[in-house]
This record gives structure tokens, C-alpha cells and sequence, in this order.
């Protein structure tokens, strides 16, 4: 049996010494602040003196967390490995706000379990 040709691309950016990472949730409001600032800290501090390493971070307060985080890696795997996962962040981070349960982090929502 063969092994298969499965890569999941890093999210790294830029190829200088500094290490800039962020542990990102795709649908959090924060950390689409700070993903859509990333190109522009890129840009200013300059790709030759910087790296930046996006992680993903799942949090189980929002919803659709861990199945957004899997598509993310599962597109880093196509073709145009990390800016085809950085399109799916960009277009997560576009329609965050429809992927939120309205309240999600109290009322109903939080007595739901999968088995409901």
C-alpha cells in the first residue's frame, strides 16, 4: 500500500526571520479584524523581514467554528494550496455575520447538544 499525496499548504506568509502568528476563529469579530489588517502589516513591515503564521483556532462558542476551520485546511490543500485557503477566510470573514446564531453565546443555543 502507497502512502497518498495529502498536503495541507501552511498559512505562512512572508519569509523574514521576525515570526508574527496568529491564532485566528474564522467567524469571530476579532480575528477577522486582524485578518483583514494582515496584508497591510505585510506590505509595511516588509515580506523579506517578516513571517506571518496564521493558526487556526476553533472556538466552540461559534457554531459553524470547526466546520469552517476544516474547510480552511481542506482548501489549503488544493490547488494554489494557501491563497486558495486565504480566498475561503476572506469570503468567511466577508459573511461572519451568517454563520453566527443570533445570541449564540446565550439563551437557547447554549442548552442544544448535537443529539437535539
Amino acid at each position: 500500500m502507497t502512502g497518498t499525496a495529502w498536503h495541507a499548504d501552511p498559512l505562512n506568509w512572508g519569509n523574514g526571520p521576525r515570526i508574527f502568528e496568529a491564532f485566528l476563529e474564522p467567524t469571530c469579530p476579532y480575528s477577522v479584524r486582524a485578518f483583514n489588517k494582515l496584508d497591510a502589516l505585510l506590505e509595511q513591515a516588509g515580506r523579506d523581514r517578516i513571517t506571518v503564521k496564521l493558526r487556526q483556532q476553533s472556538q466552540p462558542w461559534h457554531m459553524y467554528s470547526g466546520v469552517l476551520v476544516r474547510c480552511i485546511i481542506a482548501a489549503s490543500t488544493l490547488e494554489g494550496g494557501k491563497e486558495t485557503a486565504k480566498k475561503v477566510m476572506a469570503a468567511i470573514a466577508a459573511h461572519r455575520e451568517e454563520f453566527e446564531f443570533d445570541h449564540h453565546a446565550s439563551g437557547p443555543n447554549m442548552d442544544v447538544t448535537p443529539d437535539h
